[in-house]
């Protein structure tokens, strides 16, 4: 097994995933620059034209989305739909359909199966990850006939544990489901949530090989990204999106 660190490569104001490109999928995050893809602070049509603009400047029609609850329901899609299901991960097998996970802060979870050309994408926050969301993604793969040991995982832009501290009822409610090994104490006395290895732990448990993790902070990362815990002062913050898919 192997967990990768790798530089994701900024590119068009996209930031891009090494490892999956690799597989020939498009596969990345967007910045502030192609404009807030989702939550509740900029307007619905301006997230519409932001997402569309995106998927057209990827080749793409349309961005295929879940509406997110933190949960961990998993959604097949075989194309974008109207109204968007409920669900915190979606997969499909089909070429052309952009998969797109919103995150101001969350994990955005990305995987490929080369073998198969199966791909999904999980929102994995405090609550996904204590739901474990990204192996319900693995498993609805294999389901569908993927090996998860030929799976490939990247864990995107999203909150460190430079910066994420979590309250004593979120931390105990994280060790009841049994990732305790993923808190820290900072010498301050806060406590600290490790999203990343929780999910790169997660993957592995059910054996995924090959996870990249891109270790870019979206509240410290240095990268012109927005943050709900870094918002600005007037409490206004965008959310970008992750994304994935193939084109036919």
């Amino acid at each position: 097994m192997s967990v990768i660190t790798s530089t994701w490569v900024e590119r068009d104001g996209l930031l891009r995933s090494p490892l999956l490109e690799r597989y020939h999928v498009t596969a990345g995050f967007t910045t502030r620059t192609q404009g807030s893809m989702g939550g509740s602070v900029f307007s619905l049509d301006e997230q519409d034209r932001n997402r569309l603009a995106l998927a057209r400047g990827l080749g793409f029609e349309t961005v295929a989305r879940v509406r997110q609850v933190h949960g961990n329901t998993v959604v097949h899609l075989d194309r974008a739909v109207e109204p968007w299901p409920e669900g915190d991960a979606m997969w499909t097998d089909r070429t052309g359909v952009l998969l797109g996970i919103a995150a101001a802060d969350c994990v955005p979870i990305l995987l490929v199966d080369p073998s198969s050309g199966r791909i999904g994408a999980a929102h994995a926050g405090w609550q996904g990850t204590r739901l474990r969301v990204a192996q319900a993604l693995v498993r609805a793969l294999v389901g569908a006939g993927s090996r998860a040991s030929g799976i490939v995982a990247s864990i995107g832009p999203s909150i460190g544990p430079c910066c994420y501290t979590v309250d004593a009822e979120r931390a105990e409610l994280v060790g009841a489901s049994g990732q305790g090994a993923h808190l820290r104490q900072r010498p301050d006395g806060a406590t600290v949530f490790d999203l990343w290895t929780a999910n790169v732990a997660q993957l592995r448990d059910l054996g995924v090989e090959s996870i990249e993790v891109s270790r870019i902070c979206t509240q410290s990362g240095g990268h012109d990204l927005w943050s709900y815990r870094g918002r600005d002062p007037d409490g206004r913050y965008g959310t970008q999106l992750g994304f994935i898919g193939r084109r036919g």
